[in-house]
């Protein structure tokens, strides 16, 4: 039976006089009848705010307490209204049970042979079910929804493919749907839409008897109440009065034939509350000299103008507390994180109450460290991530896993080629294991650690349903996991996500252990797991007082006296509407979907009904991004500049608000920082100025010892590279290889040539030559066999490819054989591998201390030697070329001294396998090649120089060496530009 009732339609004429509307119905009659009182408002946000004015109203009145009405969300409305009658104790369906109650519909209809014409995901289910709850939330149920698309879709589907697939689809999705429902059914659990027919036909114990309802209907507002929401609360056995409030702008065009259709018989009502005293509008601030919209680079520097206003503010006294201040904003993200740091900077406590994606928390991340981990099959950089996370603990015996192990693990993993796979994981800790040598031994605990995690986490790579796959994910997570101390300031905020994350992972489990069995990948269930983290939100609640951030839904139930609309620009103002995936914008008009312009037009009005929601001052504001991308203005700012409100010039003062100013500026002000980073920056204002040298890469004189050839040419390709390599000693970053690392690759290429000339020549074959070239090849290929089989087969293949050529290469073996072909003097003696090390005078008068091995030096008739230095990358060009021609000096001033007669260089040359060209000559054979010779003396002796003087400035030799430089973290090349 429905209770006769009175409803009305408040009419306030602005969004004041509707706040003050709101708290008179809330606080109407008797106290004890706020406690059968209903307040819908949009969002949680909206709800605290409102109930800060309540109480605020009540203080100002003189009362110490007041009872509040129930204010709630329409996401609340049915179960609120279940709790007061007999539905209330029904078994309901969460929603991850109705998804994965859906996915187990749509698995079914697909087997019995209705195939949709898509591939089912869990995103995609997750769309199915919010197509089929808006679908219901708009009065329309199975039958109507099959009778009305297919009446559209039948007759065109013969000849038009386009409406045959939708045909299709719609035929999938009734008959999913009616699987679900009746799936529902046999658990004997209703939906919400179930739960609301109950509560339609039930008979409250303790009835709700007064509804205030403060948004308009779903096709104009985000929040809005759907068309069955609005007919539950006009049909709700129980409800004797429902208040609709509205404001005047609001109620313009469609929505005030809509509310009349949705509630007949409302009575109208103006709303003009007698504290009302402002009769104007705010001002308008508009900055000096320009358009009534506040230009910004990005929303930083948006939300950073905005902090200097309510700074300047405060300081004038025009503004008594920050509390009276706020920055409205569409979407919270990403203003929530900018504006944290960005105001903390200015020393502004802010607070929102808005929730963000539940993603976005570091715990949330922590959980996508571990599935990346899994998902890789334990490749080198998640893995060591995960064992890095802070947020988990990885014991071996009495030893917790440090970061220098993870460090030492992640560079043991590198050299060792590991890519990936239990199996080479156990294989390569194994190893370690056996020779626990240099970084391998360093590594060992990192390794039994993440070989540990392995095993663990073994179950996961097999097929299971998905209940085992979570249970293991859970009993993971609870086994490791690092709790931040009581004396951490992140801890509750930290403690809050993982119960979030915990409660998402637990419900899911529960649901699929409930209704789903089915055997499935731990990549689907993986994108499940992230799906429904993205859809979940996190309730940011942060600080009591200070500026407001506050989303455009919530701000109209706040009351503030400064407010700056921020972020109007193309997409945000008004927001991108979320498209339907299924069908086109005519067909969901006819199931009950709102049309676009409707939707335009309530973000228009809530745009207009803002500009006047201060007391005091209004502000907007954009971004451009500096033009790095199209960024059009938002369409409401022609509202603004016609809004008829006073403009007022907003002139800003100049004074000191941000930490940066503060330490950017002369006198310099570190009473900003604490006293950790006071200290530190008294320290920094005692150094020199910055145009000293040791800003520009100069140190003090470095102590003289010897250098190896090839640490002298990274000098001269880069200084600051040497710097970071052999005095600072950095590591470089391991990086994964498909196969041996260019490193490897260059040693393995040096042991096999060294092997093989060693073998010829023991064998008296003499020079290469034609005739004995098939000889050689062969001789080569059984020194490389055991080199080769040593390698994992992967790699054995693609070195095999590199030495002995394919279809579209030439091996390494051909072109040194042709080159051995090619040279006419007989070698009397080679030296293969030859270390150099010692003083050296390099032919002139000055001996300095250098290092290195060469690969290869000839020594033939008539005391002449020849150097060939293998390249298994590109070799340097000749002119600027060290290793070969001062190897060449270095081989005959040794020789010279052990035989007591001088030697000639006739050949110092380059055989490089990854050039367009293998030989490369420094000194040809037969030529003088002194001018040479003399260029890299006088180089060797310059280089020396500079590094004992300590110069080692950022600058490289081809500025493109800084795309793949492993240092850019600590290079200050930006900075050295002007050196």
């Amino acid at each position: 039976m429905i209770t006769a009732r009175q409803t009305r339609l408040l009419r306030a004429p602005d969004l004041r006089a509707f706040r003050h509307t709101l708290i008179d119905l809330s606080l109407d009659g008797d106290p004890l009848n706020a406690r059968d009182r209903l307040v819908v408002v949009p969002t949680r946000a909206a709800a605290e705010h409102f109930r800060r004015s309540l109480e605020s109203h009540a203080l100002a009145g003189g009362d110490a307490a007041v009872i509040l009405p129930e204010l709630i969300i329409p996401r609340d409305l049915v179960e609120c209204l279940a709790s007061r009658c007999d539905a209330g104790t029904a078994d309901t369906l969460n929603e991850s049970e109705r998804e994965v109650l859906l996915g187990v519909a749509c698995a079914a209809v697909e087997e019995s042979g209705i195939a949709p014409p898509f591939r089912l995901r869990p995103g995609l289910v997750a769309e199915i079910l919010h197509f089929y709850d808006e679908l219901r939330a708009n009065g329309k149920d199975t039958a109507a929804f099959e009778r009305l698309a297919v009446g559209e879709l039948e007759p065109a589907a013969e000849f038009d493919r386009g409406a045959d697939r939708l045909l299709k689809q719609t035929r999938f999705l009734v008959a999913a749907f009616r699987e679900l429902e009746r799936r529902m059914a046999d658990t004997g659990a209703l939906d919400e839409h179930g739960l609301r027919e109950r509560v339609l036909a039930a008979e409250p114990a303790r009835p709700w008897r007064h509804a205030v309802v403060a948004l308009a209907d779903r096709a104009r507002e985000r929040h809005g109440l759907a068309p069955v929401h609005w007919q539950l609360l006009a049909q709700m056995p129980g409800i004797e009065r429902l208040d609709v409030v509205v404001t005047e702008t609001a109620l313009a065009g469609g929505f005030h034939e809509a509310i009349h259709a949705q509630l007949p018989g409302l009575d109208e009502v103006a709303s003009m509350p007698e504290v009302l005293s402002v009769a104007h509008g705010p001002m308008l601030a508009v900055p000096s000299g320009g358009d009534v919209v506040h230009l910004a680079r990005d929303r930083e520097e948006e939300v950073g103008a905005f902090a200097r206003r309510v700074r300047q503010l405060v300081r004038e006294g025009d503004l008594a507390s920050l509390d009276r201040a706020a920055l409205v904003v569409q979407q919270p993200l990403p203003y929530v994180y900018v504006a944290r740091e960005t105001l903390r900077a200015a020393a502004i406590p802010a607070q929102t109450l808005d929730a963000v994606p539940l993603a976005a928390e570091p715990y949330a991340a922590a959980l996508d460290l571990l599935v990346s981990a899994v998902a890789a099959r334990f490749a080198r950089e998640p893995a060591v991530a995960l064992l890095r996370s802070p947020h988990f603990r990885f014991v071996v015996g009495d030893h917790v896993i440090s970061g220098f192990d993870c460090a030492a693990l992640d560079r043991a993993l590198s050299e060792a080629g590991y890519l990936g796979g239990r199996e080479a994981l156990d294989r390569t800790v194994l190893a370690w294991r056996e020779h626990p040598k240099g970084s391998a031994g360093l590594a060992q605990k990192g390794g039994e650690a993440l070989v540990a995690v392995a095993s663990e986490l073994a179950p996961l790579a097999e097929p299971a349903p998905r209940a085992d796959h979570l249970a293991c994910l859970l009993a993971f997570l609870h086994c490791h996991e690092r709790l931040p101390g009581p004396d951490d300031p992140a801890r509750t905020r930290q403690l809050r996500a993982r119960a979030a994350v915990l409660t998402t992972l637990e419900s899911l489990r529960a649901a699929s252990a409930r209704f789903d069995a089915r055997p499935m990948s731990f990549d689907e269930v993986v994108g499940t797991v992230r799906r429904w983290l993205e859809g979940q939100t996190f309730s940011l609640r942060s600080g009591e007082d200070g500026l407001h951030l506050v989303d455009a839904d919530s701000a109209r139930f706040g009351d503030f006296d400064v407010v700056r609309l921020a972020g109007l620009v193309e997409g945000e103002w008004p927001r991108r509407l979320r498209r339907n995936i299924f069908y086109s914008s005519a067909l969901l008009r006819d199931l009950g979907w709102p049309a676009e312009t409707d939707q335009f037009e309530g973000a228009r009005n809530t745009f207009l009904d803002l500009l006047r929601l201060p007391v005091r001052e209004v502000s907007v504001s954009r971004f451009t991004l500096e033009d790095d991308v199209l960024v059009a203005e938002s369409p409401f700012l022609q509202d603004a500049r016609h809004a008829g409100l006073e403009a007022v010039e907003e002139v800003l003062d100049q004074s000191l608000v941000f930490d940066y100013e503060a330490l950017g500026f002369d006198p310099v002000h570190l009473d900003v920082l604490d006293a950790d980073a006071r200290a530190w920056g008294a320290r920094r204002l005692e150094v020199p100025a910055p145009d000293d040298k040791r800003y520009k890469g100069y140190t003090g004189p470095v102590v003289e010892r010897s250098w190896s050839v090839s640490a002298l040419e990274r000098y001269q390709d880069c200084p600051f590279q040497f710097f970071a390599v052999h005095v600072l000693q950095l590591d470089e970053p391991p990086e994964d290889d498909p196969g041996l690392s260019p490193r490897e690759r260059g040693k393995l290429l040096h042991k096999v040539f060294q092997r093989f000339f060693e073998t010829w020549d023991r064998s008296g074959h003499g020079r290469i030559t034609s005739d004995t070239v098939d000889q050689a090849r062969t001789l080569f290929a059984e020194v490389v066999r055991p080199f080769l089989d040593e390698l994992p087969p992967a790699d054995a293949i693609l070195e095999r490819a590199r030495f002995f050529g394919s279809a579209i290469g030439v091996g390494i073996i051909d072109t040194v054989l042709g080159l051995e072909v090619a040279r006419e003097a007989p070698v009397v003696e080679r030296q293969l591998e030859y270390e150099l090390k010692g003083t050296f005078a390099l032919g002139g008068a000055r001996p300095v201390a250098l290092r290195g091995v060469a690969d290869r030096i000839d020594l033939l008739e008539g005391r002449r030697l020849q150097v060939i230095d293998y390249k298994s990358g590109s070799a340097p060009s000749p002119q600027r070329a060290l290793q070969a021609p001062v190897y060449a000096l270095c081989a005959a001033e040794r020789l010279e001294a052990r035989d007591g007669a001088p030697w000639t260089v006739d050949e110092a040359a380059y055989v490089a396998f990854a050039a367009r060209r293998a030989l490369v000559p420094v000194v040809r054979p037969g030529k003088k090649g002194e001018a040479a010779l003399a260029r890299a003396r006088t180089t060797v002796l310059d280089l020396i120089d500079r590094i004992g003087r300590g110069e080692f400035p950022a600058k490289p030799h081809e500025t493109r060496m800084c795309t793949w430089c492993a240092y850019p973290t600590v290079c200050r090349k930006d900075d050295m530009d002007d050196a």
